[in-house]
């Protein structure tokens, strides 16, 4: 759990919380993990592997310690992206309802989020206006 930059600088307590709510999941190369317009149900930290996010046209490759799927959750709104794995993926997955209890409840990992969301779409909008 450490290796993933979102949970550095948590406590033990607040760990274990969230390795609780975590599901494991199997991607296979080429796998659709996540479809453009599809509602979102669940955000996906890579724990190994590789996955492609296609984003306005622009591919962006994460790998291990990175997460993706956030964005959709925390806007409510449905999906902006194709996320396809590149190789074999080991992922864990926080479901909709637990990732609503972990922000109401992690006011320090609510917080990290939103700026990474920001971040994101600061870039997704910088990169359509360069293309």
């Amino acid at each position: 759990m450490r290796d993933f930059a979102l949970f550095q600088g948590l406590g033990p307590a607040q760990l274990d919380k969230i390795t609780a709510l975590l599901q494991p999941r199997f991607a296979v190369p080429g796998e659709r993990l996540i479809r453009q317009g599809e509602r979102g149900d669940a955000m996906y930290f890579i724990s190994s592997g590789a996955v492609e996010v296609n984003v306005g046209g622009q591919k962006i490759q994460l790998g291990r310690g990175d997460f993706f799927g956030e964005m959709a959750l925390l806007g409510g709104r449905e999906r902006r992206a194709d996320v396809t794995a590149l190789g074999y993926c080991q992922l864990l997955v926080l479901d909709e309802a637990d990732f609503r209890t972990l922000l109401a409840t992690d006011p320090s990992i609510h917080a990290h989020i939103n700026r990474v969301a920001i971040d994101r779409i600061q870039m997704n909008r910088a990169s359509r206006a360069a293309g």
